[in-house]
């Protein structure tokens, strides 16, 4: 006999988590760099997506945005502190307007107002990782806020054939947020309902852990609700989806976190929002 299995629902916002948290907002960050593994890295980095859609937003905003990702990693192998050497990571660019250009970052210019963890999708949940993962976290958290930037940590999305690690990723990663009184975005608890509301939808390869770019551009439009407060029903860019799909996964990343955040659920245009929860 066969168990099937029932995913426990929050009676206040309705998704799959115990935990509540307890940062809702923060300012929007005009720079923001990711640490993680490849579930940032995977087609072309989420960075990329969050740029797209921050462009294609009403009213449009921008972001100076980094990537750092080891395939594999967990949070502990990463030397966040090394991240903030001044003359490194995000110390140039170069112009994409045909000039070839150099630009130099100011020195005393703040490096990211921001920086989203991520640890690998098992890290916070194994019983020989979650207490690496929260020492790490706690120290990551300090670390950045030393160098005046915010720490948010990422809830990643469950294995396609264990939805159970959905509501296990979900408090493992709101507990240790909350204990280092920072941002969790809601990315696992997005994918969860998009399997229930948009099953056509592939948001993994065919692995069943790393994401399509369906999956990607979920994830990239889940962080545009949570990080930048934008309502992602009013942004005009699909990268490169079908503009039905596109709107779906815009609809499903809003919903989600207008509820986990407890925020009124917005209109697509820009008349105002609803008043209502999703």
């Amino acid at each position: 006999m066969t168990t099937t299995f029932v995913p426990y629902r929050n009676p206040e916002t309705g998704l799959p988590h115990h935990v509540q948290p307890e940062i809702t907002k923060i300012p929007a960050p005009e720079s923001l760099l990711f640490v993680g593994n490849s579930l940032f890295f995977f087609n072309n980095g989420v960075h990329r997506f969050v740029r797209k859609l921050l462009a294609g937003a009403d009213p449009k905003a921008s972001c100076r945005t980094n990537l750092i990702a080891i395939g594999g990693a967990s949070l502990y192998w990463h030397d966040l502190e090394s991240y903030f050497r001044p003359d490194a990571i995000a110390s140039y660019a170069i112009k994409n307007d045909g000039t070839n250009r150099l630009v130099w970052r100011e020195p005393q210019k703040k490096l990211w107002d921001a920086v989203i963890l991520c640890d690998s999708t098992q890290g916070p949940i194994h019983p020989d990782l979650r207490d690496r993962f929260i020492e790490t976290a706690a120290r990551d958290a300090a670390i950045a806020r030393s160098h005046g930037t915010e720490p948010i940590f990422m809830i990643t999305w469950a294995y396609a054939d264990r939805p159970e690690m959905t509501e296990e990723l979900a408090d493992a990663v709101l507990a240790v947020a909350n204990a280092n009184h920072a941002m969790a975005v809601p990315a696992g608890l997005a994918f969860a309902e998009a399997e229930k509301f948009a099953p056509t939808i592939p948001l993994r390869i065919e692995d069943k852990r790393h994401p399509t770019p369906e999956g990607s551009y979920l994830l990239a439009a889940v962080i545009l609700e949570s990080v930048f407060g934008i309502n992602v029903r009013r942004v005009n860019e699909d990268c490169d989806l079908t503009p039905e799909t596109a709107m779906i996964l815009r609809e499903i990343a809003h919903k989600t976190a207008v509820r986990f955040f407890d925020r009124p659920l917005q209109s697509p245009s820009r008349k105002g929002s609803s008043g209502t929860k999703a």
